[in-house]
């Protein structure tokens, strides 16, 4: 997960006049103290497609070789399910692609803050998942958010306050940890701090929802973040783990959206093995400028890792 190393790309002056392209290249390799017989895995990996940015190219691969066969979540997430039969102790996942990065339109217009109802499609991100419950954020939500608030002004307290007071601190928790529990210790992650401020929105009938993707301004792991519902203009990314309430154009490159972690992973399964398996190492990177990326570049970035 990735904290924020670098500036907009907006104050890069990389904008030329029809979006900015952009190739992006992610690697993970896990190990296993034995011998695997069969590996079976669901990669949300490739660029999403919507306003903010165009797929281009897309591709995955993994070494060993797999069978794999894509669809579409029930989220609309592009998922490849990757089946490797062949014996080995080590797994290397590989994900490619090019994308456009949108002009951005006008900033989100403030509205007032008025319930959803009878839109179920929307009224689903208001529900508690198995990381976050609103209820157990909601008294918290409202001593920040104040009286009567209007939409924006609520995005800004929330995500502004998650930003001062939830200290960013590496493996300070886990993918299972839950909103209520960095709430009460004030450390964690990007994916924490994402699933704190959605609790907090959703408990003030604000739609929210967990997305994972890159930080396009460093050499880093998978970025979370969140998207909350404008009554006007859909979708609006909102980077609490930097203090964006609305966040900066082509900063964030979106893999995969859910009600929380739990749906929007980046890699999620199981193995056959009499031996364990963990996650050696995983690296991303996001190249303003180039329209072209191949595998082995890819590949090359489990050997680069930062400090």
């Amino acid at each position: 997960m990735q904290t924020d190393l670098g500036g907009s790309l907006s104050e890069t002056g990389s904008d030329s006049g029809s979006g900015i392209v952009a190739a992006y290249s992610y690697a993970a390799r896990y190990v296993y103290s034995e011998v695997v017989v069969q590996n079976d895995n669901f990669l949300q990996l490739t660029a999403a497609a919507d306003a903010y940015q165009t797929p281009i190219t897309t591709s995955v691969l993994t070494r060993p070789a797999s069978r794999t066969v894509g669809f579409q979540s029930a989220f609309g997430n592009t998922v490849h399910r990757s089946r490797v039969a062949v014996p080995h102790q080590e797994l290397t996942i590989l994900s490619i692609g090019v994308v456009r990065f949108e002009l951005p339109g006008d900033y989100p217009s403030e509205v007032a803050l008025v319930p959803v109802s009878g839109d179920l499609a929307l009224e689903e991100f208001l529900t508690a998942t198995p990381l976050v419950h609103p209820d157990q954020l909601a008294d918290r939500a409202r001593e920040i958010a104040g009286p009567a608030p209007g939409l924006l002004e609520a995005v800004e307290g929330i995500t502004g306050w998650v930003y001062q007071n939830i200290q960013y601190v590496r493996r300070s928790t886990t993918v299972s940890t839950t909103a209520e529990e960095v709430l009460s210790t004030g450390v964690g992650v990007c994916q924490d701090m994402a699933h704190v401020a959605m609790g907090m929105l959703k408990s003030l009938g604000i739609p929210s929802r967990y997305v994972c993707g890159l930080l396009s301004t460093e050499v880093g792991e998978t970025h979370a973040w969140l998207e909350f519902w404008h009554p006007l203009q859909g979708w609006i990314p909102s980077d609490p783990t930097r203090g964006h309430s609305v966040a900066r154009y082509g900063d964030l490159l979106k893999f995969s959206v859910g009600r929380d972690y739990t749906e929007a992973a980046p890699v999620a399964g199981s193995f056959v093995s009499r031996g364990a398996g963990w996650l050696d190492t995983a690296v991303a990177q996001v190249q303003i400028g180039r329209d072209s990326i191949t595998f082995e570049e890819a590949a090359g970035l489990l050997e680069i890792l930062p400090p």
